[in-house]
Parts: structure tokens; C-alpha cells; sequence
């Protein structure tokens, strides 16, 4: 049960940590809607599973957010040609890439929280067919917004 209690802190610091390093008033019409993962009645009296599916949900949404902005602000470097960026925008370049990895990052440390807290409640008989399936829910969200990004961006940065 220790465990458990550490995991949802770290999951919950994780989710506040996104939120802060976020800048502020960034969302615009033009970033995909943000996600919204149902709570089944079934599970909605349980409120440890309800906060890990919000704050995954939330955190989904920052990353999401955070991805659009990076490729607004990198359009016009990245689809320049190399022999034409400035060195200003090889800093952009440079800036842009840390933002990129340091998202990418927070997500996939996300990621692994989310699996260790499904596959400990699993392994530790503390979790139902319900339950699972909400928190599978989860995943094929994430994959779907990814699936979104993908989409929407594909022809972007071509010329």
C-alpha cells in the first residue's frame, strides 16, 4: 500500500510539474480540442482510480498542447534550408529541440508511472475487469491523440 501511495504522489508532483512549466495563455482555436477520458459510473466511487485517470487525462492535454506550440513556433525555421538559417535560427533550432526531448520526456516518464501503478494493481490482485478496462481507456486515448498530432502536422513543415 506504501508503494502504491508513493506512485500516485510521484504521478501527482509529475502532473503539477507540467502544469508549471507550461507558459501561460498558450492555447489558441487552432490546437486540437482538449481530450476528455470518461469515468465509467462503475468506478466513479473509487477516487484513487478517478485522480489517475484525470491526472493522466491532464497531462495528456499539456503534452498535446505543448506539441502543437512547438510546431507553430518551428515552422518557419525548420522549413528553411539549411544553407539559409541564421545562426538565430539555429538557436531557435536548438531551443525548440530541448523543449521537444524535454516533453517528450515528462511524457514517457508519465508513461511508465501510469504501467507500474496498472501492472502493481494488477499483480497485487487489487484491480477488476472494470477498473482495467478504465485504465486501458487511458491508453487508447493517448494513442488516439497521438494518432490526431500525426495527422494534422504530417504535411506542416513540408514546402
Amino acid at each position: 500500500m506504501k508503494n502504491l501511495i508513493k506512485k500516485i504522489t510521484v504521478l501527482a508532483i509529475f502532473s503539477l510539474v507540467l502544469i508549471t512549466c507550461s507558459t501561460e495563455n498558450k492555447r489558441n482555436a487552432s490546437f486540437l480540442p482538449p481530450l476528455s477520458i470518461p469515468i465509467a459510473t462503475e468506478i466513479s466511487g473509487d477516487a484513487e482510480l478517478v485522480e489517475v485517470i484525470k491526472s493522466s487525462e491532464k497531462a495528456m492535454n499539456e503534452f498535446s498542447d505543448n506539441i502543437e506550440q512547438l510546431v507553430i513556433e518551428g515552422k518557419d525555421v525548420l522549413s528553411k534550408k539549411e544553407e539559409d538559417q541564421t545562426l538565430m535560427d539555429g538557436l531557435k533550432s536548438g531551443k525548440l529541440m530541448v523543449q521537444f526531448i524535454s516533453n517528450s520526456t515528462q511524457m514517457a516518464t508519465l508513461i511508465e508511472e501510469f504501467d507500474t501503478y496498472m501492472n502493481d494493481r494488477q499483480e497485487q490482485g487489487l484491480i477488476n475487469d472494470t477498473q482495467l478496462k478504465a485504465l486501458e481507456q487511458v491508453g487508447t486515448t493517448f494513442n488516439a491523440r497521438l494518432d490526431q498530432i500525426n495527422e494534422k502536422y504530417k504535411n506542416y513543415l513540408e514546402k
